[in-house]
């Protein structure tokens, strides 16, 4: 992988090759959606910073497949951490990696991951401290950034700021109103774009080939190949039945057993939902129609906040479909 598989994210994948031939920033905030990108090339960036390859060295790229390289991408690389969900999951459990049940207790800590926490950033800045193991540039990247607790961004501080020579922090948000200020100061900025919709569809088909309409699930993607993906879960749920009186109950039937991969879906068939309103009510021709979509975006708004506060999902589902008869919405 280098920075050309990063698609329809010119600028940002130039500043960074550009930075890799001259200076490289302390602390990077990677802005944008969801799936479009930028953990891909946070990765595509560390692999440039360490790819053993000079001729690629020489055009601010990788070549993907030195020992280097291959490393980082196996996620074998001692001196390039992605701190997501997954690896908080695997420091909190309690058992080594060869033991019986570990997956199993691995797979219940990461279904409760919502926040990044102060012991999972002390112990990544620690390993910052240390030297390289390889003689070469320290990549931390910390995925969901906008999850920090404040005790935990507090504790990144000092850090990002005065780095280690040759350490780079690069920090993943989609949400960067959410972030403390004082951890947006000391990052250089880079958006990325939401993908073109054809784009989005493309790599939804060679992703998940088992996908119903890659199309339809496209068009819900705002631009994000990970919303694509739960669109099209989502669809599957709302097209559980044919509209009609039978049809809530029957979307509501079709969610996950689990509670909180319940929780996940009925989220994602709320907001497919809500982008068909918003669609719709872009749409309305007089006042009373587009006063009556946005109501029920406002009621869509506290279904999403009831899911989150452990209401069932199965029935905040079909309590929300309920309504959409009356407002004739198809989706």
């Amino acid at each position: 992988m280098s920075f050309a598989e990063v698609l329809n994210q010119t600028a940002a994948t130039a500043y960074l090759q550009k930075s890799v031939l001259g200076r490289v920033p302390q602390a990077l905030l990677f802005c944008g959606p969801c799936g479009v990108g930028k953990k891909k090339a946070a990765l595509a960036f560390a692999k440039a910073l360490n790819c053993l390859d000079p001729r690629c060295r020489q055009t601010g790229d990788c070549c993907g497949v030195c020992a280097h390289c291959k490393a980082i991408d196996g996620g074998i690389y001692p001196d390039v951490v992605v701190a997501d969900f997954l690896y908080q999951a695997r420091l909190e459990v309690k058992k080594d990696p060869g033991d019986k049940g570990y997956e199993e207790e691995l797979e219940k800590e990461l279904a409760k991951q919502q926040r990044i926490k102060v012991d999972t950033i002390r112990d990544i800045t620690a390993k910052s401290q240390q030297k390289s193991a390889v003689n070469g540039w320290k990549v931390f990247i910390i995925d969901e950034a906008q999850s920090m607790q404040a005790e935990a961004a507090n504790a990144l501080l000092k850090f990002i700021e005065e780095p280690p020579q040759k350490t780079v922090w690069v920090l993943l948000t989609d949400k960067k109103a959410a972030m403390l200020k004082t951890i947006l100061s000391r990052c250089q900025p880079l958006q990325f774009a939401p993908l073109p919709e054809e784009t989005v569809e493309r790599l939804l088909r060679q992703a998940n080939p088992e996908i119903t309409d890659p199309a339809l699930a496209a068009r819900y993607s705002q631009g994000s190949l990970a919303r694509a993906v739960r669109a099209a879960e989502a669809l599957d749920i709302l097209h559980a039945a044919e509209p009609g009186p039978a049809w809530p109950a029957a979307a509501a039937a079709a969610l996950p057993r689990g509670m909180v991969a319940a929780r996940q879906s009925a989220q994602a068939v709320l907001d497919v939902v809500m982008l068909a309103l918003h669609d719709a009510w872009t749409q309305a021709v007089d006042e009373k129609t587009r006063l009556a979509y946005q109501q029920a975006l406002k009621k869509m708004e506290n279904y999403k906040i009831a899911v989150l506060r452990n209401v069932s999902p199965a029935l905040t589902v079909e309590t929300a479909l309920m309504g959409l008869d009356k407002l004739h919405i198809r989706i």
